[in-house]
């Protein structure tokens, strides 16, 4: 695979996930850990991206299966189950990281059924 050429705008429609805009300070690695996938997985969607060489505005197909959500202020355990329709059981295998009683402001959980 070559990873040294840039993605033209044509290859966007081809995603079968979703688009992530790279910003300041992103990296492969970064965005692998908050998708929850591979680098691989990452750049084997996205082989004709300069991995070395990211610049603010480019976009990277996501191969997703759970969407990230990021906590928010007041956010309970609770209120994700209710608003998601999920059962506790159901978000914690997506999330073993995750603290059994407590969300907290800024975590990245997943939700399971909600990737594209």
């Amino acid at each position: 695979m070559n990873y040294f050429l840039r993605r033209q705008d044509n290859d966007y429609d081809r995603c079968d996930g979703m688009l992530h805009e790279i910003k300041e300070r992103d990296s492969l690695y970064k965005i692998s850990r908050f998708y929850g996938i591979s680098l691989s997985e990452l750049m084997e969607k996205n082989p004709n991206v300069d991995v070395y060489n990211l610049k603010i505005g480019d976009k990277l197909c996501i191969p997703v299966k759970n969407m990230p959500y990021i906590v928010k202020k007041g956010d309970t355990l609770d209120w994700v189950l209710d608003h998601f329709k999920l059962d506790y059981d159901t978000l914690r295998n997506a999330n073993p990281q995750m603290s059994p009683l407590m969300l907290e402001e800024n975590e990245v959980i997943y939700i399971p059924g909600q990737g594209m």
